[in-house]
């Protein structure tokens, strides 16, 4: 089967709540040799509002479109077809930067106007970069790390980021010395499909109610305690215990329910700092005590 390749850009309005309001999706579509196929920045009305910094003097990398040529365009419903069969054609290789963002975007943007799911999969170009040189970058400090001339393009500009990832995806098999195919193959871990990134989301969202849940346990009294197994005693949950929040929280209601207190710091060196039954106890300061979750319940 021969493959196409789309590299993808999208910028938002905000991401007020966690939901992208995307106002552009710019992409370049390529052959296995880079040769350009098509391009096109698609702007849209995010039927939103935009977050102050993107218009604000102070920000070096403004959106490439005033609010009012954006809030002109039609909104994301319009171009839902298009872009889907752009995302989802047979052979389509699809590639962003920090594509998990992009990912999301587009998750958003179908949620939000009651379309069906858009599917596919899109490798992070950052990653694969990352990867191959042992280093982190922006887009733009890529493309100088790599020499690529970026002058006739502007950050932002969501067809023109997408030209940058492009550039910088074809330097990358330039100095591997081996094509996009091979490139890709042998950086599957940096491919996020739409599956996986809604199921990380809801356990992400699970684990964040999970951990309000714990603060608002923080320096409270029960007032119906069970017994006074812990009663005048602060405990401090670790930061790797709170990695497991439902193991954290269970540990933190029943101190609560049992006359402790919880604390989100020492305070004054003060408290019992409860760690996961996988650290290890000499690996913490000696000025406070601590016990394993396994020995509170």
């Amino acid at each position: 089967m021969e493959h196409s390749y789309l590299f993808f850009d999208i910028e938002c309005a905000n991401c007020f709540g966690g939901v992208g309001k995307m106002c552009s999706f710019g992409y370049v579509l390529t052959d296995e040799d880079f040769n350009v196929i098509d391009s096109q920045d698609v702007a849209m009305n995010p039927e939103a509002e935009f977050d102050w910094y993107l218009f604000s003097p102070k920000n070096k990398c403004r959106l490439a479109y005033s609010k009012d040529y954006f809030r002109a365009q039609h909104n994301f419903d319009s171009y839902y077809k298009g872009i889907k069969k752009l995302l989802e054609e047979s052979g389509r290789r699809v590639i962003g930067f920090s594509s998990a963002n992009d990912v999301g975007f587009i998750v958003s943007a179908w949620e939000r106007y009651g379309l069906e799911p858009i599917n596919f999969c899109a490798y992070d170009s950052a990653a694969i970069a990352s990867n191959i040189t042992g280093s982190k970058r922006g887009l733009s400090e890529w493309c100088a790390f790599f020499n690529i001339d970026i002058s006739g393009l502007t950050a932002h500009c969501s067809r023109d980021d997408a030209m940058m990832t492009m550039l910088l995806v074809k330097s990358l098999c330039a100095q591997k010395n081996m094509g996009i195919e091979e490139l890709l193959s042998k950086h599957k871990d940096s491919r996020l499909s739409v599956e996986k990134y809604i199921e990380c989301r809801e356990i992400k969202r699970h684990r964040d109610e999970i951990i309000k849940k714990i603060e608002a346990l923080y320096g409270k009294k029960s007032r119906a305690r069970l017994s006074d197994k812990f009663a005048g005693k602060n405990y401090i949950l670790s930061r790797r215990l709170l990695k497991n929040a439902d193991e954290a929280y269970k540990i933190a209601d029943y101190i609560f329910r049992n006359g402790g207190i919880l604390q989100k710091n020492p305070k004054n060196g003060g408290g019992i700092l409860i760690i996961s039954d996988s650290e290890e106890r000499n690996s913490k300061s000696k000025s406070i005590k601590t016990v394993l979750a396994s020995e509170i319940i």
